[in-house]
């Protein structure tokens, strides 16, 4: 008798390559970077009794009718002037910059059979943002500090004013890897600071939190959010030239 292999579900996907294959069986693997997070976050984190579906773009507030106290705007006008550059760090030949010319998405890296070790399946099941790319935000050419930034030599660098549609939070795999129903991811998600909007709007809420932070302002963005500050872009981001890391 013959037997038929079915796809494997969402929850069931054991690697990158099972997960596009249950994406694409459920007609969500065309989804935008936004959509498929949502998707992948209600079936991670499915709703018991009398709970509403968990969607991660539900913690996500709107950067352009964040409300801005006069006085935090004002006092912020000289850090807004400050050259603000979102960077993506790689390379670990210090001699040779990296060969990749785009910054690619974990979906589209595993799409052409590029699985980063950085990347485990709780990035697609439990966070479901494996359509963004990820970054930091430098001031002035400083950024704040990561371990990762001692292994590295080159980054690729974009004016952040230039990036139409981004989002920042903290680092959130750490809340979203254990098994939760919707109303524990909820209650999870209950204090993270998360904002969407282009990038002269993110600025200008990320300006206002930290003007206080001395000469340092990069180094006080991991406060902004409660922890290791990104910033995501959906999809990629074309790299023009690498610059080594001083």
């Amino acid at each position: 008798m013959l037997t038929v292999q079915r796809a494997p579900t969402v929850r069931d996907a054991a690697t990158a390559e099972q997960m596009i294959e249950a994406l694409e069986a459920s007609g969500h693997s065309g989804d935008d970077a936004y959509g498929l997070m949502g998707h992948l976050t209600r079936e991670a984190f499915p709703p018991g009794p009398g709970q509403s579906p968990f969607d991660m773009n539900d913690h996500i507030k709107s950067a352009g009718q964040a409300r801005i106290a006069p006085i935090k705007a004002r006092q912020s006008a000289q850090l807004l002037g400050k050259k603000w550059t979102i960077r993506h760090y790689s390379g670990t030949d210090r001699n040779r910059p990296p060969l990749f010319t785009d910054i690619a998405s974990t979906y589209d890296n595993a799409l052409a059979g590029r699985i980063s070790s950085h990347t485990n399946m709780a990035d697609w099941r439990s966070l479901g943002n494996i359509k963004f790319t990820f970054y930091l935000v430098a001031i002035d050419g400083r950024v704040p500090k990561r371990p990762f930034l001692n292994d590295v030599h080159w980054y690729a660098e974009w004016n952040l004013d230039d990036i139409r549609d981004c989002w920042f939070s903290r680092d959130l795999l750490g809340s979203m890897s254990k098994a939760k129903d919707a109303g524990e991811a909820q209650s999870a998600l209950a204090d993270v600071r998360a904002f969407r909007g282009s990038g002269t709007e993110i600025k200008k809420i990320l300006a206002a939190s930290v003007f206080g932070a001395g000469n340092d302002p990069a180094e006080a963005l991991d406060n902004v959010v409660g922890g290791a500050f990104e910033l995501k872009v959906p999809g990629g981001l074309p790299v023009t030239r690498w610059e080594r890391k001083t």
